[in-house]
């Protein structure tokens, strides 16, 4: 018949408690305490979830400009309750999850947008409910204008014109709208703007030749307010000149002159125009050019009185100029007369110019160096992308063989760091896939994927891309009911790629109720402690160690290392663990959750009663070290 023993109460006195021992130890020894069945040790345990949070209610306000979201709901009175966990998210984003212990959460978010709450509660045993119902509210408008757009530049093409400006990076910042007139004329703060955009350019297409317009740009944010219009850019679509013929008279050029390699000209006039016009006809005076290197081109624009040279095409084709010659020093000297070279089968380079280019097809086999263009199509066979700036690709998308495509925008392309080497990708910064806390970049090399979280020998999860050298804790210390820690280092992956060291100076933090976390944040060099789960989980905040007052100090909170057949962490919860030894110094309930729990040797130290291992009866530093075998324990919930 199992022996009975009732439950030792708080305060009893310690020969009553003595006693209870004794029995306990002697049905130990005799075998008397009977067995303990599967179902019997876990029901031991709590399974049971607690209940739904009830009367989630979001609202919103406009304080000094900024709009504040409160979230309320009820308060669960359970007692092993431990936090809630609230989850929010905006628009058709990702959820993002707070754990906190009190029944509000407030946030500076955008104005005039849609976000969803949901919440859930969690208990001491690790048991969450499920989430309440989602709830949706439409954070309140501000009155505030975005800033007016400035840096607004335009270009122009033969049908189309580019206009850009300085981007705008307000946080409820939604999109630009564009007025186009033909008119200088400002416009009213409630004209109907001609387009919209998200990005920081526009680009007006499909306008005829020597289309002359002007154009002004505002901002507007989520709640509708618009800035003023901008300053006025304005630009005209090109024209397809028709070719000027030119014709000397009287004027003689004279290579290899003075000291071998001048060129001189006499005194004349030219007559030009375009064909079918009546030609203009021009006297000119005479003139010289010394050449040192390169290519020398004589030219003239027209209107002027004089032939003028210089050595860029680039200066030659602003002017609308026309080449009347080449020269290269000595005797090398060419006739042109604005038309192309002819040398055998080939055509003298450089000798061919033109404002605007237009063919149906283009091969260019050497290298070619263009300012500004419009490719209305093209195939890209290689690209160096030490040649590719950010912010100078005004495109929806790049698509590279089929393969890689980044939309958006061209300046999203490098936004932050994006390098394309051989068997690698590495983005960091301003994309995406990572921040600083996530160590600063991705790679992608060959077979392995890494920010130091996967690789083929060790597997750390929730590590937060941090390394911490030096920077141990202790529960209890300097005091009671405090946490120190030591100095030390901590390193992680900066924004710009390279590795972040700052010097932690020692601390240390007072537990006064619920938990204390101990954080660390970034670019500081001290760690910090809240009992606020909202301070501690910011986005530039990562959580260290938590402690619950006296020796109750996790000190790798987060974090999961497999390392080859071993695994270290916090804690670890599972429906069911096949393990053929467990060993711990001290057995807590709740700390375990499992349908069944299946050992051969339970051993667990718990205050003052002492060590439960198999086969000895010891009496230790004031401890009794006591056996069960094949015996059956009947504990109440205070034992």
């Amino acid at each position: 018949m199992p022996v009975s023993i009732s439950p030792i109460e708080n305060g009893e006195a310690g020969l009553s408690v003595r006693e209870k021992i004794n029995l306990l130890i002697a049905g130990a020894a005799a075998g008397s305490l009977g067995s303990v069945s599967p179902e019997e040790l876990a029901a031991m345990f709590d399974h049971t979830p607690p209940a739904v949070p009830t009367g989630l209610l979001l609202t919103s306000h406009v304080v000094d400009g900024q709009t504040i979201l409160n979230a309320f709901w009820d308060f669960n009175s359970e007692d092993d309750f431990l936090y809630y966990d609230f989850q929010i998210k905006e628009g058709a984003g990702e959820w993002i999850g707070v754990q906190t212990t009190a029944e509000t959460y407030v946030a500076a978010v955008k104005p005039n947008v849609s976000f969803s709450a949901r919440i859930r509660a969690v208990d001491k045993s690790g048991n969450a409910s499920v989430f309440c119902s989602t709830v949706t509210h439409t954070t309140a408008k501000d009155t505030i204008p975005p800033a007016m757009p400035i840096g607004i530049s335009s270009k122009a093409g033969l049908e189309s014109i580019w206009i850009s400006w300085t981007a705008n990076t307000e946080a409820d910042m939604a999109r630009y709208e564009i007025y186009e007139s033909a008119s200088a004329t400002t416009p009213l703060d409630a004209a109907t703007p001609s387009h919209t955009t998200l990005a920081n350019n526009f680009v007006r297409a499909g306008l005829d030749m020597e289309t002359h317009l002007h154009f002004w740009v505002r901002a507007v944010d989520t709640s509708g307010n618009a800035s003023p219009w901008s300053a006025e850019t304005n630009a005209e679509t090109g024209k397809i000149r028709g070719e000027i013929k030119v014709a000397l008279i009287g004027v003689t050029f004279a290579p290899a002159q003075d000291t071998g390699n001048r060129l001189t000209w006499t005194a004349g006039s030219i007559s030009y125009g375009v064909a079918g016009d009546a030609p203009t006809i021009q006297a000119l005076s005479s003139g010289h050019v010394d050449w040192t290197t390169g290519t020398i081109y004589v030219c003239y624009t027209p209107g002027d009185t004089a032939i003028s040279t210089t050595s860029s095409l680039a200066a030659l084709y602003a002017a609308d100029s026309v080449i009347l010659g080449v020269y290269k020093g000595g005797t090398d000297f060419q006739v042109v007369l604005g038309k192309a070279f002819m040398d055998g089968g080939l055509i003298l380079a450089q000798t061919i110019g033109a404002n605007q280019l237009v063919t149906n097809d283009a091969v260019i086999t050497g290298a070619a160096q263009i300012a500004d263009a419009i490719i209305t199509n093209a195939k890209i066979v290689e690209l160096d992308a030490a040649k590719l700036t950010a912010g100078t690709t005004m495109t929806g998308s790049l698509l590279v063989n089929g393969a890689y495509r980044i939309d958006d925008g061209g300046a999203a392309v490098n936004g932050g760091t994006t390098k394309v080497l051989p068997g690698q990708i590495y983005i960091s910064s301003g994309t995406s896939l990572s921040n600083w806390i996530a160590g600063g970049g991705t790679y992608i090399d060959g077979t392995m994927l890494s920010v130091g979280s996967v690789t083929a020998e060790k597997a750390v999860f929730g590590q937060r891309g941090l390394t911490l050298e030096g920077l141990e804790f202790q529960a209890n210390s300097p005091t009671t009911n405090k946490v120190s820690w030591t100095a030390g280092t901590i390193k992680y992956i900066g924004d710009d790629g390279n590795i972040a060291s700052f010097n932690i100076t020692a601390g240390n933090g007072t537990w006064s109720t619920g938990t204390l976390y101990v954080y660390y944040v970034k670019g500081a060099t001290a760690l910090a402690s809240t009992a606020t789960p909202a301070t501690a989980f910011q986005s530039d905040r990562v959580v260290l160690a938590t402690y619950k007052g006296a020796l109750d100090l996790v000190n790798d909170y987060g974090r999961t290392i497999i390392d080859g057949s071993h695994i270290k962490t916090g804690s670890i919860t599972a429906s069911q663990a096949d393990i053929a030894s467990f060993r711990t110094s001290i057995l807590i309930a709740g700390s375990i959750t499992a349908a069944m729990l299946s050992v051969s040797t339970l051993s667990a130290i718990t205050g003052d009663v002492g060590t439960l291992t198999a086969g000895t009866v010891q009496s230790t530093d004031g401890k009794v070290n006591f056996s069960l075998t094949n015996a059956r324990l009947v504990m109440s919930d205070n034992t």
